[in-house]
């Protein structure tokens, strides 16, 4: 990986000293001719100018596609990712809180509901389960009454009660 970066800043300044040499070049031969014009220097410079710009682009779209390379290699992610990830929770979390505040708003709604049953309702209840116990109490005693009167014999010997 380091021998590719020594690559490209390589590459970089010798790109960066080439047009200088260049551009010195040009204008001491156009100066040593003489015959050089103001329209020709102007040329000369828009020319090394926009190669200089151009060399500076690819450069950059080199150094730029072998980082974006290197960090999926490694699995690490970009900025504008994190940005749009942290929108998404954003977003989460604020559906997650409208989504609370309605459990919150129904269960408020089901106490009130809860609170407005009439008291008769649950007394009810109770006295139909008093009713039982006297019902099975009743039936209890009727079965000890009648096995008192069988056990029971009369004077002569006989059984009783009947």
């Amino acid at each position: 990986m380091r021998d590719a970066w020594r690559a490209y800043l390589e590459l970089a300044l010798g790109l960066t000293e080439a047009s200088r040499k260049k551009a010195e070049q040009t204008a001491r031969s156009l100066v040593g001719k003489g015959g050089a014009t103001a329209a020709q220097l102007q040329a000369v410079a828009e020319d090394l100018l926009s190669s200089g710009t151009a060399n500076r682009e690819s450069l950059t779209r080199l150094v730029r596609a072998e980082v974006d390379r290197a960090l999926g290699a490694v699995g690490l992610v970009k900025a504008d990712e994190v940005v749009a990830l942290r929108d998404r929770i954003d977003r989460l979390e604020a559906d997650m809180e409208q989504a609370r505040s309605r459990a919150a708003a129904a269960s408020a709604a089901a106490a009130t509901a809860e609170a407005a049953i009439p008291p008769s309702a649950e007394p009810a209840v109770a006295k139909k389960a008093t009713a039982k116990n006297a019902v099975a109490k009743k039936a209890v005693a009727k079965k000890a009454a009648a096995s008192k009167t069988v056990g029971r014999r009369s004077a002569d010997g006989s059984a009783g009660g009947q």
